[in-house]
């Protein structure tokens, strides 16, 4: 038990007026960082305010109960904060319009706040010891034999009250706590989230039904378990199966048939020649340049060095072997008597007779089948 003194308040009222501090401390830091025109959230808060309290944990209901204390004290109107609730569990500390306790953008009146809730503080503490009568008694005066009484000294004419822990609990517990009222932005999204939740539940009717109407179909056995009796259906699929393989064994056949009574396709080899006549005029070209810079008309080059003539003068790229497929093409089919190879064992050179040069080649390669 701690003794009541008269003008002071008991140890667990000063635990609240420490808590108070604190939770202005912690107004104070949020207010500096964000401005007065932020709400705190108190999910925040309180943990900011468990860091400068350092007793315990403080919850969303001993900030409720710090507002509360203002709000309920003789000068309760001078209360600059209120509570809203802003939906899904965000409740923030606010500040109501022209408080004269908030100075500024970040500036709080951190004392007067402090002497405002220690007022409200001793107000409901002195309502609560009259209601439960608790309030000092005169001393007894004890008698001196068998004179006179002994009077009783003017500073001891009331004796200290004892409170218990289980009335000072009960005091803490009927302490007021402050309302929460409702945003007006949530007010305003109500009826939204209310179709969205009727919306969700309808959904989850339908689903729930569904899987009902599943559990209560007749059970065909496991999946992968033959089935002893064949269903309706089993055997249209079947048959439909068959008919689709002999569709596709027709059309395979068919197109084989085909291929068969067509014209061939080309060989490699063909292909290859195809090629080589085509380049064949710029190839003839390069020759006559090629022979320009020599005298005498018949003019002869090695293999090797006429190769790599073609290959660095020829627009578009050109492998050995196709520019020598071009060659043996010029000295077969296209130009017989101006382009002639000649071989000796492992050398080979082409000769280049220039009085017999062609000069209708598109003729010629018309004539060949190369367009």
């Amino acid at each position: 038990m701690s003794p009541i003194v008269p003008g002071q308040l008991p140890a667990e009222l000063l635990s609240l007026l420490a808590l108070h501090s604190s939770f202005l401390t912690a107004l104070s830091l949020h207010y500096a960082h964000n401005g007065t025109s932020t709400p705190a959230d108190l999910r925040d808060l309180t943990a900011s305010a468990t860091k400068v309290w350092r007793q315990r944990q403080v919850t969303c209901d001993d900030i409720r109960l710090l507002i509360g204390v203002l709000d309920h004290g003789p000068s309760g109107q001078h209360n600059p904060y209120y509570l809203s609730d802003y939906g899904r569990g965000k409740i923030c500390v606010e500040i109501k319009d022209n408080s004269p306790l908030i100075d500024g953008m970040t500036n709080v009146n951190e004392q007067g706040l402090q002497n405002l809730f220690k007022d409200g503080l001793d107000s409901l503490w002195a309502e609560w010891r009259v209601s439960h009568q608790l309030i000092a008694r005169p001393i007894a005066t004890p008698k001196r034999g068998r004179g006179r009484p002994k009077k009783a000294e003017l500073k001891q004419t009331r004796m200290e009250t004892f409170l218990d822990d289980v009335a000072m609990s009960k005091f803490v517990n009927q302490l007021p706590l402050a309302d929460i009222t409702t945003c007006a932005s949530l007010t305003a999204l109500a009826p939204l989230q209310e179709k969205g939740r009727k919306r969700l539940r309808e959904f989850k009717e339908s689903v729930q039904q569904g899987r009902s109407q599943k559990k209560t179909r007749p059970s065909l056995g496991k999946e992968n378990e033959p089935q002893i009796l064949q269903q309706p259906a089993q055997p249209k699929i079947t048959e439909f199966a068959a008919v689709r393989k002999a569709n596709l064994l027709d059309r395979i056949l068919a197109k084989q048939e085909a291929a068969k009574c067509g014209p061939a396709a080309p060989t490699p080899a063909e292909l290859q020649r195809t090629a080589a006549l085509q380049r064949a005029p710029e190839v003839l070209r390069v020759l006559s340049l090629l022979c320009a810079s020599k005298p005498g008309t018949r003019v002869s080059f090695s293999t090797t060095t006429l190769i790599q003539a073609l290959q660095g003068s020829i627009r578009s790229p050109i492998s050995q072997d196709e520019a020598m497929k071009c060659i043996e093409v010029l000295s077969s089919e296209l130009a017989p008597g101006y382009v002639s190879i000649v071989s000796m064992g492992a050398l080979s050179s082409v000769v280049v007779n220039q009085a017999m040069r062609p000069t209708d080649v598109r003729g010629r390669l018309a004539a060949l089948g190369v367009a």
